[in-house]
């Protein structure tokens, strides 16, 4: 699929990652090339204010009050670690971060930043369970991240974009439903990870987007059934080609979900999204949907894989919401579509200035990412609004 790659790996905190560039030597600390591994740092973090920060297992921190986005860079002091002043830009070093750990594991950091006071943010703790979600001629490994507060909890089943798809690179997503309260279950794609099964491939036919349907219905199933759950407030969050992948589970796998939150996904057709890529990618702007465009992109024959059908029959709520500056999915056209459809119980969002990844870069090309400062900026409150009148969870500080 063209341009479904890339960026949204980052954020989407979604599929792979962007890589990070190396430091050129400055006062110490120094930061250095990344370690092969964050485990002992993922997870999310509180502050006395309230302040919610989440940190995945490829060094990615986000903020969740403003939507600040870096790179971690170790530095040669054990669990002493610094972020730049832009997402993967190191030097100048924007603040140091201390990790206090207990046995192998964070359980608190306390970050300095260069021009404002230093604060201290604690681990929040959640109950993570490795688990094998049997599926059609597959095994599924799958982790399950659950609150420690009174059960029952709504539930939220992370489906994948495009790429491999290593529960790794989800753990963004899963620190922010698990810090509102949310069961989390992110799993391996088929024949990737730790999942048995055969990987169907990246291009997205009807084939291939039946199987990942059918294993994100069996995944789902797997989860409201899971002791500690809410089986009646269990949904999906399905980010970029996931957004083709949850209305099919749901239509033609009857995924029992009560809700779905789609980011920067396609309610075009995959023909429809390949046209829009080759145009982006070949211009210097954000091209406009203008009439001719438009004309152009309802021209374009769904001979791959047109999910009008299972969106027309899907009646679950959803929260879409895109960019303004995606290359990938033409936003203001995907919008329409949507409201087309007549859904009332659709919240359909634009993002000024947002890519396909989530980050406030207007240029919408990927290599800007770099030099982005944060994520689209309210999101994470919209999302927890969104969450609370539909799945019932509580509005807690973030």
């Amino acid at each position: 699929m063209k341009g479904m790659g890339g960026a949204l790996a980052v954020l989407m905190v979604v599929s792979g990652c962007i890589p990070t560039r190396t430091a050129a030597p400055t006062p110490s600390p120094t930061p250095t090339p990344l370690a092969p591994n964050f485990e002992r740092y993922v997870g999310a973090y509180r502050t006395a204010a309230g302040v919610t920060f989440v940190i995945n297992g490829h060094g990615h921190l986000l903020n969740l009050r403003d939507s600040t986005f870096r790179q971690l860079y170790p530095t040669a002091t054990p669990d002493r670690l610094t972020t730049g002043k832009a997402f993967a830009i190191p030097v100048p070093i924007e603040a140091d971060i201390g990790f206090r750990m207990v046995g192998n594991r964070a359980d608190q950091f306390t970050m300095r930043p260069v021009s404002r006071p230093q604060f201290s943010a604690d681990r929040l703790l959640f109950k993570e369970t490795d688990v094998q979600v049997p599926a059609s001629g597959a095994t599924l490994a799958a982790t399950i991240t659950e609150p420690l507060t009174p059960a029952p909890h709504p539930g939220i089943v992370i489906v994948h974009g495009s790429g491999l798809g290593p529960r790794i690179d989800y753990g963004i997503w899963v620190g922010l439903y698990a810090s509102l309260g949310m069961t989390v279950l992110a799993y391996d794609k088929r024949g990737n990870g730790q999942s048995t099964g055969t990987y169907p491939g990246e291009f997205p036919s009807e084939d291939n987007l039946n199987i990942y349907a059918a294993d994100a219905a069996a995944v789902l199933g797997y989860l409201a059934s899971w002791p500690g759950v809410d089986p009646k407030r269990v949904g999906f969050h399905g980010g970029s080609q996931g957004g083709w992948t949850v209305p099919l589970a749901i239509q033609r796998f009857h995924a029992p979900a009560a809700f779905a939150l789609l980011a920067s996904a396609p309610a075009v057709s995959v023909d429809q999204q390949g046209f829009w890529a080759s145009a982006a990618e070949s211009s210097t702007t954000i091209p406009a949907l203008t009439p001719d465009l438009e004309a152009q992109l309802r021209a374009v024959p769904p001979s791959t894989y047109d999910p009008a059908p299972a969106l027309a029959a899907m009646r679950q709520p959803a929260l879409w919401y895109n960019g303004g500056a995606d290359r990938t999915v033409p936003t203001e056209f995907n919008a329409e579509l949507l409201r087309g459809i007549h859904h009332p119980n659709w919240d359909i969002e634009i993002l000024p200035g947002v890519d396909h990844g989530l980050f406030e870069n207007p240029s919408g090309l990927e290599k800007d990412e770099l030099s982005a400062t944060r994520l689209a900026n309210g999101l994470w409150d919209r999302i927890a609004t969104w969450l609370h009148t539909n799945a019932g969870t509580p509005l807690i500080g973030r």
